[in-house]
């Protein structure tokens, strides 16, 4: 009888180490630690949302009646629309609550965890360790995937409000639905030109800050040594030159951002203005009521916030991804 292979073994004999999982489902596990704060910040992002989402149809009921002359009581329209603005206080409260807990969980779990993974190496590996590495990724790199979980929860309800308002705009008005949606393939397009940039340069500035940490380190660390010996002026320099490094990379950084994050903002602004115009020409012909096309530009008002989001997602994203493949590879 002939004995199966283990999966976990190759042809000779020797065992074939599985890749590493990538660093978003090691980022979720460390979320997974933390399931209560994890579920309330974005069972409350998704109420907002709803909510948020609603306020336009009843702002359009409301508009209707008015304009046709109801004599109905308008009292429990306006209950409803104040019960809907507590629900969202509460929600976005709730929200931010909860993401800061989530995320500050995080970060600490990932310093002791980076701290515990230093203390199991030998004698010799951490000779081999550069001090100011490990204290960039232990500090810098650990804020940078703070400050993306803190930010995910808001962008998500954001996002489920983006794509229900676009339901309810569908059913409202196919033709000014269309016209609205004409730039999203142009925003495509700059968000993934700029991925393709952005993160390679955070990657880089994030390993020139931590070069500059350590030489700060090492020469701290030797100033015996290097006064001994006269060395001031070099390591002054060699600081310098280090120091040029990191601000030419940060500024490449900022290059890009500002040529990214203004376009995606702008880009909008042009289908709000065509939207608006062709609105306002269908309300004064009768082709949609007054309250329709108030309720299309209030939903096209609040596509600005996840739009200005999706623009700064874009860097922190990169920065926080660079920082958590930096963090992980601890």
């Amino acid at each position: 009888m002939t004995d199966c292979p283990d999966p976990g073994t190759g042809p000779g004999g020797g065992t074939v180490r599985q890749p590493p999982p990538g660093w978003a489902r090691r980022l979720l596990g460390y979320c997974l630690r933390h399931r209560t704060d994890l579920l309330m910040a974005f069972g409350a992002a998704v109420t907002a949302a709803v909510a948020t989402a609603t306020l336009p149809l009843v702002l359009r009921h409301v508009v209707d009646g008015v304009a046709a002359g109801t004599t109905a009581s308008l009292a429990p329209w306006t209950g409803l629309l104040v019960a809907l603005g507590a629900l969202r206080f509460g929600a976005a409260f709730t929200r931010r609550y909860r993401s800061g807990r989530l995320s500050l969980g995080v970060q600490y779990d990932l310093r002791n965890d980076a701290f515990a993974a230093l203390l199991r190496l030998g004698g010799a590996q951490q000779d081999d360790l550069r001090t100011g590495q490990v204290v960039s990724r232990s500090i810098s790199d650990i804020t940078l995937i703070q400050t993306l979980l803190q930010f995910l929860p808001n962008l998500t309800g954001n996002a489920l409000m983006f794509l229900f308002s676009l339901v309810v705009m569908a059913y409202l008005s196919p033709l000014l639905t269309v016209v609205a949606l004409v730039v999203g393939p142009l925003l495509w397009l700059i968000a993934l030109r700029s991925r393709r940039e952005l993160f390679p340069a955070n990657w880089h500035a994030q390993q020139e800050a931590a070069e500059v940490a350590s030489t700060v380190e090492a020469t701290v660390t030797g100033v015996r040594v290097v006064k001994g010996f006269g060395q001031e002026q070099r390591e002054l320099t060699g600081l310098e030159a280090r120091a040029r490094h990191l601000f030419a990379s940060r500024l490449r950084v900022v290059r890009f951002t500002s040529r990214y994050n203004p376009a995606l903002q702008a880009v909008p602004a042009l289908g709000q203005v065509a939207v608006l115009a062709l609105g306002g020409w269908m309300a004064l012909h009768g082709r949609i009521s007054l309250g329709t096309f108030l309720a299309f530009t209030t939903y096209l008002g609040s596509f600005v916030t996840p739009v200005r989001q999706v623009a700064t997602l874009l860097t922190v994203w990169q920065q926080a991804r660079a920082g958590a493949e930096r963090v992980l590879e601890v």
